[in-house]
């Protein structure tokens, strides 16, 4: 298994979403990666998209509801910041083009071989296509347990 897996910023998204379907499952996920001390990798925009997100919930929805990750928010999460390296890196690729936000993700699951762990069906789609290792929280979290 990878030493570094890359978490889709919807995942951490619907575990503060309070009417979120994914909600209870995001947690869990998220939880068992900061149990095992696991470092999740993301583009920096990603981080970004949490964040804006939290305080749309919080502020103007009023439907931030935090969940309780063993008491506080204390992931590894390592950023790949969207800088002129970065485009050297991941901008020449020969691959179906997605949304953008998207594209950044698959670009960097793909060049670094990591597992991308993912919600959205469009993405787990397109990621499969060019042979990522795609999951969705629930089925990464069965590899993690050691059942098939």
């Amino acid at each position: 298994m990878n030493s570094k897996i890359l978490v889709d910023s919807c995942v951490f998204i619907n575990a503060f979403q309070s009417d979120s379907a994914y909600r209870k499952a995001s947690i869990s996920f998220l939880e068992s990666l900061l149990s095992r001390n696991q470092l999740i990798t993301m583009p920096a925009h990603g981080w970004f998209e949490v964040w804006c997100n939290l305080r749309r919930l919080s502020e103007v929805d009023r439907k931030y509801l935090p969940p309780i990750f063993q008491g506080a928010m204390k992931y590894p999460v390592e950023l790949i910041h969207i800088d002129a390296q970065f485009i050297k890196k991941y901008g020449n690729l020969d691959i179906p083009y997605t949304k953008a936000g998207d594209h950044i993700f698959i670009v960097v699951a793909f060049v670094n071989g990591y597992p991308l762990i993912t919600w959205d069906i469009g993405m787990i789609r397109a990621a499969k296509g060019i042979g990522i290792n795609v999951y969705t929280p629930d089925e990464y979290m069965t590899i993690l347990n050691g059942s098939t």
